[in-house]
């Protein structure tokens, strides 16, 4: 106790001094913190999107993510009724599990004869009451705003595109699509493109005439292949166009009912891609995914079950990149702590060379005189670990507050901008231990210099 009294007088002895060092390491404090708790916004915000989006877990028949989107009538689930209502009803994981719902995934060519355009697009076939309640999942209270499909269950012959979609397609004035212009067409009626007059041909043979319950909304053609390679057409409603995250699928995509897809892809048969899984808690995806995949290698059942890392691989990519700055930012800001107090503590032992020498000749042992300049630096480095967290708190607060926002990237919509250090408790304990471990560790070499001091030279000094 003693000692560490003469440490924090020894410190109050060049106030100014002491009072920069300490600066330095609440700085380092605060930026740490800080750009931790906006790597927290980044991960938590790229976590929701993608949940409401796809779930947390995909189950697939085996193989179907690197042949079925090509190979439809080789990989798919049959009977999933039933496999649906046995996972929902499983008493291991029927607790964890927020919504288990069936998606298929399928691709074609989309048309608008009407205005002689037509493009590639890559379509899902949906629940819409299960998935607009998917986009209702909020686990980390972030305040995400949340965009519903605009479809239901009781029209199936309804559809929403992207907004690049609607402008490949001249449809930006039916559906009043914001920054967007339809081109006129030209009156070139022996031109027709190929595309579409396949559209037009296979609509005129196979489709009939769709129940428009919207008279005001367009219709479009979807022109695809059956799982036996035969071609396929179904006619849809177009209700809206909203905006998607990527510009590709923002060109591409075609959300309809599920009922619709099937038709296209498997004809009368109830087959889908996959089944999705939203749970309550991110933090028993590991132990779903476990106790499921346990389950199909028991009952020799050809599926895989993949969580939202494994089919959306850029996620890892995206932390894996804010955590590398983050590394180096951490190197870099410990360096300049580092030397800043092995300069403060040199300067002080060459200042007190005299009382090193009195303290020595008194009987104080090398490890004593060791022992107050490595206190010295543990209390410098524990009041600006202290203060940089109580700064930390205060500037999250301040800034949460501001009000900015920004778009996660996938993301079609804008978000708060927050940095979240405190969703994570241990990195800030961690930060703060680093930080007074740091301070101590810098006043290693001027102690061991104070310690190895000849008392007879140092007395000279004086």
């Amino acid at each position: 106790m003693i000692d560490f009294q003469i440490a924090v007088r020894n410190l109050m002895r060049n106030s100014r001094r002491s009072a920069i060092t300490i600066f330095a390491i609440i700085v380092g404090m605060v930026a740490l913190l800080m750009f931790g708790g906006y790597i927290a916004s980044i991960y938590y915000g790229l976590q929701t999107g993608i949940v409401r989006a796809e779930g947390h877990l995909h189950i697939y028949p085996k193989g179907y993510l690197e042949y079925g989107f090509s190979r439809p009538a080789d990989f798919y689930i049959s009977d999933y009724d039933k496999l649906v209502e046995e996972i929902k009803h499983d008493a291991s994981i029927k607790d964890k599990l927020r919504i288990v719902t069936p998606i298929v995934n399928l691709a074609g060519i989309a048309g608008n004869y009407s205005a002689n355009s037509s493009t590639t697009f890559i379509g899902v076939g949906l629940l819409p009451s299960d998935h607009n309640r998917m986009r209702d999942w909020d686990a980390h209270h972030l305040n995400m705003p949340s965009v519903q499909l605009p479809l239901s269950d009781q029209e199936p012959e309804n559809a929403v595109i992207g907004r690049g979609m609607a402008r490949m397609l001249n449809l930006c004035k039916a559906l009043a699509v914001s920054d967007c212009q339809d081109i006129a067409k030209e009156e070139k009626p022996a031109e027709i493109d190929a595309g579409i007059l396949a559209i037009q041909e296979s609509a005129a043979q196979d489709i009939a005439p769709v129940d428009n319950r919207q008279s005001d909304k367009p219709s479009i053609d979807l022109l695809g292949s059956t799982g036996s390679g035969a071609p396929n057409a179904i006619s849809l409603v177009a209700v809206e166009a909203q905006r998607q995250g990527v510009k590709v699928l923002d060109d591409s995509f075609v959300g309809m009912h599920l009922h619709q897809a099937q038709r296209l892809i498997y004809g009368d048969q109830k087959r889908v891609s996959a089944i999705v899984l939203q749970l309550y808690d991110t933090n028993d995806m590991a132990a779903v995914q476990t106790h499921l995949a346990d389950l199909f290698a028991h009952n020799g059942d050809k599926l895989e079950i993949k969580n939202y890392t494994e089919f959306n691989p850029e996620f890892n990519q995206v932390i894996n990149m804010f955590m590398a700055i983050f590394t180096f930012m951490v190197i870099v800001i410990i360096l300049v702590v580092l030397f800043t107090i092995i300069n403060t503590l040199t300067m002080s032992v060459m200042e007190r060379i005299d009382e090193i020498g009195s303290l020595r000749a008194l009987g104080l042992r090398r490890s004593g005189v060791r022992r107050l300049f490595l206190l010295e630096g543990m209390v410098i480095g524990f009041v600006g670990a202290t203060i940089g967290l109580a700064a930390s708190i205060i500037i999250a607060h301040v800034f949460n507050s501001a009000g900015y926002t920004w778009s996660p990237p996938n993301s079609a919509t804008d978000m708060a901008l927050q940095v979240l250090p405190f969703k994570n408790p241990s990195l800030i304990f961690c930060i703060w231990v680093v930080m007074i471990m740091v301070a101590a560790l810098s006043s290693l070499l001027p102690a061991r210099r104070a310690a190895r001091m000849n008392i007879v030279d140092a007395i000279r000094h004086v």
